[in-house]
């Protein structure tokens, strides 16, 4: 990256030298279509994906990240922030048989058959292991428990069938089409958190074929890399519990080929899962003789499990661009992903970070040309999610000025790990996520002219993803996640194994990078318009169009909601008429662009935009949870729906916690 040190500055001295040069609101728009280059997606992916980045090992990617962008004519900043680290250390699942001299039946890989290695000279990649799982060594009987839900407990429970004190085999929930047909789409924290309230000894997690669709082994498809099945040693690791939380159930994740033994010694023990609902149907692994026995396991035949990993201080490291605003420097439009992954993340988070760059190289070239936007844009490249850090929140919080200034998170963590389009996050970002989206082309379809907003539909989803959930579901910044991911019918996606490598991507995910560079030009052009339009481009009644069908949804016997139908019809009505004052002031800018009474009516306006979503924040939030009262702290691939305080209420059956949600829904409304 030194050769293009002398260009650091280039963009700020032309435009400074030269403004008569500023180019037209189409020029920029088209630039920012046609810069992004697939072979650079590949360059940039390469070199994350070459070495391990797990969190608090980002320093020379952050230096190369900064280098980079500061190349494309971007300020640039490097920052550290202390935080505490956990890698593998002492960890082991084994089936053992107490009847046997040589008690030892099966001891579980850590690492994938045939996973690439590292660059030479280069962290190599690390063993599976769950972030902040419980501490401990423990030997006991075990059981089958589905997908280790809290519906899953009580299944066994009805059926006779001890749980407490158990060892828990569960599938895991990533990526389960049947979850979100029963809308029960949920993240590994609450296999955790189940585990814990119904007394289980361990709890191990591995992936059934029964995710995959038809692209499986016993469909006849090769395992990759010689196919596009999942291999059986692949491992899913990740964070199972927020980082810094007293749980005291170990867990460990393992491959289904390990998972394949283990299940097997139970066929004949206990109930079996076609004995119980929808839920616990179409296992993958009968042409393997599971036949999903729940157990619990004779007195001989016991698994142990040991997670002792290490624990450390350490530092993560945040990349943030800044590209001052002419208009309203003062307000902000954020952009950016997470750097960090769990193996060489191709797919997940190297894609996003690969579209960030190209995101950057276009805003850069745009500044080469006299473009300046009106709103400051900053992009980052945060380090710290995969293990749940603190990092991000602390950047915020060293940054408090955002808090009145910044509107805006455009978030992706996966540029093109598949077919399938989503865009998940605060209504407040639909307008400008459809203008993107409306001016490029969808690359799963030969029609003339269809863009991405035709696929689409332009309804943003409830959730979050990525930096996203923590700026949104804490900061209460409006923020919204989008990219491509698996989709039905895709090739199995390699999550968070030592398989999301760039030969999976140039094979089965995106071979051609034309979803990367969907995203890409998507992401630019959103930011594009939040950054340069006088008035931000938003439709607040959108917020009350989703309370209003959010709320059809809320039922329980003895529960009256009618005041929250009424403070929500209310603020329909003021959201209306507040949308027709922005329309009208835009109407009268569009003739009288450089009127200043006109301006600072404009600078009012948007200084509510970046109010509202902060007017959601739950003055009493839970540890763990979303501080905000409306939007879950979800990724997209889970299910989600507005009101979460009060649908966790209903769905434990609590009529006085859902009349108090009730309540703080209402103020919080009013």
């Amino acid at each position: 990256m030194t050769s293009s040190k002398p260009l650091k500055y280039l963009a700020t001295l032309l435009c400074s030298l030269l403004p008569t040069l500023a180019v037209s609101h189409d020029a920029v728009q088209d630039l920012l279509l046609s810069v992004p280059r697939a072979e650079k997606i590949r360059e940039w992916s390469h070199y994350y994906t070459n070495a391990s980045h797990l969190p608090g090992q980002g320093l020379e990617q952050g230096q190369w990240t900064k280098d980079l962008w500061e190349g494309f004519g971007i300020e640039t900043n490097l920052t550290t922030h202390e935080v505490n680290l956990t890698y593998p250390g002492d960890h082991r699942v084994a089936l053992l048989d107490l009847s046997h001299k040589d008690h030892l039946i099966l001891e579980a890989r850590r690492i994938e058959d045939t996973a690439p290695g590292a660059g030479q000279g280069l962290k190599p990649f690390i063993p599976s292991f769950f972030a902040w799982a419980g501490v401990g060594n423990v030997t006991a009987q075990y059981i089958f428990a589905n997908f280790g839900l809290r519906e899953d407990y009580d299944d066994l429970i009805k059926a006779h069938v001890t749980v407490r004190g158990r060892i828990a085999v569960v599938k895991t929930v990533f990526g389960s089409s049947l979850l979100r047909q029963l809308h029960m789409g949920v993240h590994r924290q609450e296999q955790m958190k189940a585990a814990e309230e119904y007394g289980l000894a361990g709890l191990i997690v591995y992936t059934d074929p029964q995710l995959d669709g038809e692209i499986t082994e016993a469909n006849g498809y090769a395992a990759f890399p010689e196919g596009p099945a999942r291999p059986s040693s692949m491992i899913e690791r990740g964070v199972i519990t927020f980082a810094g939380s007293t749980s005291t159930v170990p867990a460990m994740p393992i491959s289904f080929a390990d998972a394949i033994p283990i299940l097997r010694a139970l066929n004949g023990y206990g109930p079996s899962a076609t004995e119980f609902g929808e839920r616990w149907q179409g296992g993958g692994l009968g042409y393997k003789n599971v036949q999903y026995n729940v157990g619990p396991s004779p007195s001989n035949i016991v698994l142990n499990i040991c997670n002792k990993p290490t624990f450390t201080d350490g530092h993560v490291h945040h990349v943030i661009g800044t590209i001052p605003g002419s208009t309203f420097p003062d307000e902000v439009i954020m952009l950016g992903t997470h750097r960090d992954s769990w193996g060489p993340g191709a797919g997940d988070g190297s894609s996003g970070s690969s579209a960030l760059n190209e995101v950057a190289r276009s805003f850069g070239t745009a500044l080469t040309q006299g473009w300046q936007p009106s709103r400051t844009i900053m992009i980052a490249s945060f380090e710290g999610l995969e293990f749940s850090l603190p990092g991000t929140k602390d950047w915020w919080e060293q940054n408090q000025w955002l808090n009145d200034s910044a509107f805006a998170y455009l978030d992706v963590v996966s540029a093109g790990a598949g077919s399938k389009f989503h865009v998940q996050g605060s209504p407040l970002l639909g307008r400008a996520m459809r203008y993107g989206a409306g001016l490029v082309l969808d690359p799963n379809t030969k029609a003339k002219n269809q863009t991405m907003l035709d696929v689409w539909g332009g309804e943003v989803s409830l959730g979050t993803g990525g930096d996203g959930s923590i700026l949104l579901g804490t900061a209460l910044l409006s923020s919204v996640d989008f990219g491509f991911s698996a989709g039905e019918g895709d090739t199995p996606f390699p999550y968070h194994s030592l398989y999301d490598t760039d030969e999976w991507m140039d094979r089965y995910g995106d071979p051609n990078r034309d979803y990367h560079l969907t995203t890409t030009k998507i992401w630019s052009l959103a930011v594009f318009a939040l950054a340069s339009d006088v008035l931000l481009p938003v439709t607040v009644n959108e917020y009350a169009v989703l309370l209003q069908g959010s709320l059809k949804s809320v039922n329980m016997p003895g529960l009256d909601l009618s005041s929250m139908e009424r403070a929500i019809r209310d603020l329909n009505q003021a959201t209306l008429a507040f949308d027709a004052y922005a329309d009208y002031l835009g109407s009268q800018i569009s003739a009288h662009p450089d009127e200043p009474k006109l301006l600072s009516k404009a600078g009012e306006v948007n200084h509510r935009y970046i109010e509202i979503e902060r007017l959601f924040a739950d003055p009493h939030p839970q540890p763990g949870s979303s501080h905000h009262l409306i939007i879950p702290r979800v990724p997209y691939y889970f299910q989600s729906s507005a009101f979460p305080a009060l649908q966790q209420s209903i769905a434990a059956g609590n009529l006085s916690a859902a009349e108090v949600s009730h309540f703080r829904y209402c103020v919080c409304l009013y």
